[in-house]
C-alpha cells in the first residue's frame, strides 16, 4: 500500500512537472513568431536561423509539445486498462510524430547547440536512444508483450522528458556557478536524460529482484 501511495504521488509531481514546462514552451511562442533575437533561446542566433535550422527549429517546437502531451496521457493506467482502443490510437500518434517530426528536428538541431559539440553530442545521443526505445516498444506491442512493451515506453517517455529535467539542472548547476555559463549548461544536458535514466534502471532492477515487490505487482487489480 505503501509502494503504491508513493508512486502515485511521484505520478502526480512528474505530470505537474511536465504540465508546467509545457506551459512555459507555449508562453515562449510569440518570441518565436517572427523570431526574437533578443529572447533567451534564440539570442545569438542571426547568422545560423536559416536553411535546414530554421525548418527544424519551428518543426521541433511545434510538434515537442505534442509529444509530452500525448506521452502524459499514455502514462495512465487507468487509459490503458479501460480504453484501449484510445490508448493505441494515442499510441500511434505518439510514434508518428516522435520519428517523423521531433527526433529528426532534434538531430539538426543539435549541431548547433547551445554550448557547442558537447552539449550537440549529449543531445544527438539523447535523440538515438530515445528512437531506439521506442521502436523496441513499438515491436514488444506488436508481438503482444505489453509488459515489456510498457517498459520500453516508459524509458521512451522519461528521455522525451529531459526537456523537463533539462530545466531543473539548469537551475541546479547555476547555484555550483561554474567557470562558463556554457559549461553549466553542457552539464545540464548529459544530466537531463543521463541521471533520471540511471535512476529508472536502479528502480526497475530492485523491483526485479525483490521478490516481495513482485508479489505486489501480481496482487494489484488489473479492472
Amino acid at each position: 500500500m505503501r509502494l503504491n501511495v508513493l508512486k502515485l504521488a511521484f505520478s502526480w509531481l512528474v505530470a505537474l512537472l511536465v504540465l508546467r514546462v509545457l506551459a512555459s514552451i507555449l508562453t515562449n511562442y510569440p518570441d518565436y513568431y517572427p523570431p526574437n533575437f533578443h529572447s533567451l533561446f534564440l539570442q545569438g542566433r542571426e547568422a545560423s536561423f536559416q536553411g535546414a535550422y530554421r525548418i527544424a527549429f519551428y518543426t521541433h517546437i511545434v510538434f515537442s509539445p505534442v509529444v509530452l502531451l500525448v506521452g502524459l496521457i499514455l502514462m495512465s493506467d487507468r487509459l490503458r486498462r479501460h480504453w484501449r482502443g484510445l490508448h493505441r490510437g494515442l499510441g500511434y500518434v505518439q510514434v508518428s510524430v516522435l520519428l517523423l517530426f521531433v527526433l529528426p528536428s532534434s538531430l539538426v538541431m543539435a549541431r548547433q547547440a547551445f554550448g557547442g559539440w558537447p552539449a550537440g553530442l549529449s543531445f544527438a545521443l539523447l535523440s538515438v536512444m530515445t528512437a531506439f526505445c521506442t521502436a523496441v516498444g513499438v515491436v514488444y506491442a506488436r508481438r503482444r508483450r505489453y509488459d515489456l512493451h510498457r517498459q520500453w515506453m516508459n524509458r521512451s517517455y522519461l528521455l522525451i522528458c529531459s526537456a523537463v529535467f533539462l530545466r531543473l539542472f539548469a537551475g541546479i548547476t547555476s547555484v555550483f556557478h561554474l567557470p562558463t555559463v556554457e559549461g553549466e549548461y553542457i552539464v545540464s544536458a548529459w544530466c537531463s536524460w543521463l541521471l533520471p535514466l540511471l535512476v529508472h534502471e536502479m528502480v526497475v532492477w530492485w523491483r526485479t529482484h525483490r521478490p516481495e515487490i513482485r508479489r505486489a505487482d501480481r496482487d494489484v487489480p488489473t479492472s
